[in-house]
């Protein structure tokens, strides 16, 4: 008789691990934005990822690296987001605004992420800045070069900082969503939370333009 052998399949341990993994991270980050490291415990991340609280230490180790780990992941979404549809044939200030637009948008939709950085302006940043490096080196490079070719061509002047403008830039964009409400309150009543947002950005584009160009 012949035995017919069945095909490798990912383990179906392997597959409950990445499950269990995703829901923790889903869930700690939900908490944490929420609460902060200090306010957060392990307790209700493993009761919200209904998961027993054991498996949270042997995935991520304390809550501290919990901490770090949706930190990591939260922040590695900044450097995808703000690559996205750069075009090498374009103009500079085509895939600036692209790269300013991105990230106004994503910050626009992640509301948890605007309250992480909150917390960890709180505490100093002291998990924050070490990620910040990881996470600059995917996209700074390619910021570099468009910047650089505007200054070829002589449209961005020669002796600008480009670390500081990523600063500005970064700033520009994250107080107006971690000053919301206050925004709204001394903004024009009369035009929508939308158009008021599309002028936002607008004048931050605008702004970012005259001090580069």
């Amino acid at each position: 008789m012949r035995i017919i052998k069945k095909k490798n399949s990912v383990p179906t341990d392997q597959c409950r691990a990445e499950e269990s993994k995703v829901r923790i991270l889903k869930a700690a980050t939900d908490i944490f934005s929420e609460k902060g490291l200090d306010g957060a415990r392990i307790d209700e991340i493993a009761e919200t990822a209904e998961i027993n609280k054991r498996m949270i230490y042997h995935y991520f180790g304390n809550k501290e690296d919990l901490y770090v780990e949706v930190l990591r992941s939260n922040l590695s979404k900044v450097g995808y987001v703000s690559s996205l549809d750069f075009d090498a044939a374009a103009g500079p200030r085509e895939n600036i605004r692209k790269a300013v637009s991105n990230y106004f948008h994503f910050l626009a939709g992640n509301e948890q992420f605007v309250r992480l950085i909150g917390w960890e302006a709180l505490n100093r940043g002291r998990y924050k800045d070490t990620l910040l490096y990881e996470v600059r080196n995917r996209y700074e490079e390619q910021i570099n070069d468009i910047l650089r070719a505007g200054i070829e061509e002589g449209l961005i002047k020669p002796d600008l900082d480009i670390a500081q403008t990523l600063l500005s830039i970064d700033a520009l964009c994250l107080i107006y969503f971690t000053h919301n409400e206050t925004f709204r309150r001394i903004a024009d009543c009369g035009i929508s939370q939308e158009e008021m947002m599309d002028k936002r950005l607008e004048h931050i584009i605008d702004f970012v333009f005259n001090g580069i160009m």
